[in-house]
């Protein structure tokens, strides 16, 4: 995750969210409260992403879904997606190294 940088931001919760925080940090699934809202961030921008998707994908016929799949499968097939790789790679290595960071107080 070389390159990620971490910037403080202040939030306040109602005692009952940090109380259940705190269970989940005594019950070891997260290291510490801040992970906890590290991963629920997260995780809340990743539904409001596939949200958009599906909006995008709204607007998409059948013609573009096959044209789409043609060229992935095309691409796939002749290893023509070295442009696009290392930084498709990248952002999986970070958000793969980030989830097993922040899940990595479970048992």
């Amino acid at each position: 995750m070389a390159g990620t940088v971490d910037y403080p931001v202040s939030v306040r919760l109602p005692g009952y969210v940090i109380k259940k925080i705190d269970e989940l940090v005594k019950k070891k699934e997260f290291r510490s409260r801040s992970d906890f809202i590290k991963f629920a961030v997260t995780l809340a921008l990743g539904q409001m992403m596939m949200e958009e998707a599906k909006e995008l994908a709204k607007d998409l016929t059948l013609q573009d879904v096959r044209a789409e799949s043609e060229n992935a499968r095309r691409m796939l097939a002749s290893g023509d997606f070295e442009d696009e790789w290392p930084e498709v790679k990248d952002v999986l290595e970070e958000v793969d190294g980030e989830y097993r960071r922040l899940t990595g107080a479970r048992r």
